[in-house]
């Protein structure tokens, strides 16, 4: 539960300014964008609704039936009350101008009334799972809170800040973007004391103009962050190996740049798991993840280097990452009537696509002999001008490998095709599907046991659709 707020300190942290309508002195202990009442809500009294917008639906449309069964407050705009809530006392309502702005700002400060470690992580690619081993490395020795799922906006963030109560020794909030100005919204309500930079790729390109703008973009984290805090960076990254941030203690991971203060070398990839030696401050440490690539170990380097500037022991940090678990589509490699299938289709993009198809070009067959591999490459979203070029390149990098049957789905991935078809040898096959169901009822009939199929593709594209229908059989 929540540290209690009084409607007074809400309404000052959002920006209300006809509160004298409130019982000011009145305590809330739990804050909810859902109007409907669920098993966990605590005590009607003291719940406050935020009246949220969405693409498809307006929170105030639902604060009246939120007032009447759930909550005691809402918060709400001017907008809204003009539209839906003329008729509802105004003693229940604290009118700010933005609910969505207005929900970050009054996260922020209940995030002030807490004294803790916090990591903040953005990039462009590997946001979340590094965000997990983070979060496993830390729970190894303090009471961890990390971002639920990829919570990583303006609505998520708050979600999460919202969490902390005494218990929380130390937490790993995710911050993602599409536009300039958003992390530097959400970090100056989060205000890290460390932060992670994963790396400087194309995605939301379209938004933001150049990888120039992309550095740009996700070096906001720093504008919430005391001078001297610790900025952790991939150092193989070619845009953050340059970074110049003279006002933070800046520290480098990788594995091919030799001014890495954290670096990783003898990467053994097996077919669930990846064995590898972090070197650091001089020793050697062995250490072993549940999951595969390189860009994994990446992100274990990541969490390595946040261990250590949290006061960790370096052993208690390897012995943690082993503990780490594949969540939500990442890279999750699941065994199936003698095929194994590798669940990679939460999100994908160029940077991210080529990490897989690498990682998939070297990994173990199952049966060396006929066993066969089987990519599955759906198309890559929100690149604007850049995704022709884009898709051509993954299908290219993917005909470069041993993968045995390269197939591809959607509009865009025709480009993928000719990629591939230019530099692919005689015995790989190279198709293409307009949609899901003509890729389904393909991989029906073409996988056989011994055989290991990678599916990615970006979230719109919704592949796990595709996975469900393959368990029905397999």
């Amino acid at each position: 539960m929540m540290r209690p707020m009084t409607l007074g300190e809400i309404a000052a942290a959002v920006g209300c300014t006809d509160s004298y309508f409130l019982d000011n002195n009145a305590k809330i202990t739990s804050i909810s964008t859902d109007s409907r009442p669920q098993p966990e809500d605590g005590d009607r009294e003291s719940c406050l609704f935020v009246a949220l917008r969405g693409e498809v639906f307006d929170g105030h449309a639902y604060v009246g039936a939120a007032l009447r069964n759930k909550a005691q407050y809402a918060l709400v705009d001017k907008k809204g009350v003009e539209e839906y809530c003329k008729e509802l006392p105004a003693q229940q309502l604290i009118v700010c101008e933005d609910t969505e702005q207005g929900f970050l700002d009054l996260a922020g400060a209940y995030r002030d009334r807490y004294h803790f470690r916090m990591v903040g992580v953005t990039g462009s690619v590997g946001k979340t799972t590094t965000k997990e081993m983070i979060a496993q490395v830390l729970s190894a020795q303090f009471e961890t809170l990390k971002t639920q799922g990829n919570f990583n906006n303006r609505v998520g963030l708050p979600k999460t800040l919202l969490e902390l109560d005494e218990t929380v020794q130390a937490a790993v909030i995710e911050m993602g973007m599409n536009h300039f100005g958003e992390i530097s919204d959400l970090t100056r309500r989060a205000k890290p004391n460390a932060a992670v930079i994963t790396n400087i790729g194309v995605a939301h390109i379209e938004y933001l103009g150049s990888r120039e703008g992309i550095l740009k973009a996700k070096m906001e984290i720093t504008e919430g962050m005391t001078p001297g805090s610790p900025l952790i960076l991939n150092g193989d990254d070619d845009m953050l190996a340059t970074v110049d941030c003279p006002q933070f203690k800046t520290i480098y991971y990788g594995m091919e740049n030799k001014n890495c203060q954290v670096k990783g070398k003898d990467v053994q990839e097996e077919t669930a798991q990846t064995r590898f030696t972090i070197l650091w401050n001089g020793q050697e440490f062995p250490a072993v993840i549940p999951t595969i690539g390189k860009h994994n170990v990446l992100n274990a380097l990541a969490a390595f280097a946040v261990g250590i500037e949290f006061g960790m022991q370096p052993q208690t940090i390897v012995d943690a990452l082993t503990g780490y678990k594949p969540s939500g589509m990442r890279q999750r490699v699941v065994q199936r009537s003698g095929i194994c299938v590798v669940e990679d289709c939460y999100n994908a993009g160029p940077d991210s696509m080529k990490a897989a198809i690498q990682t998939f070009g070297s990994m173990q067959r199952l049966q060396k002999k006929r066993g066969r591999k089987i990519l599955v490459m759906g198309d890559m979203l929100e690149l604007g001008d850049y995704a022709q070029q884009a898709h051509y390149e993954a299908g290219e990098c993917a005909g470069r490998t041993d993968i045995d049957i390269i197939i591809c789905v959607g509009q865009l991935s025709r480009s993928a095709v000719k990629g591939a078809q230019e530099v692919c040898s005689s015995r790989q096959k190279v198709l293409h599907f307009d949609d899901k169901e003509q890729l389904t009822e393909k991989l029906l009939s073409l996988v056989q046991p011994g055989d290991t199929l990678w599916i990615k593709g970006s979230r719109g594209m919704k592949l796990e659709e595709v996975l469900s229908r393959l368990y029905e059989r397999f």
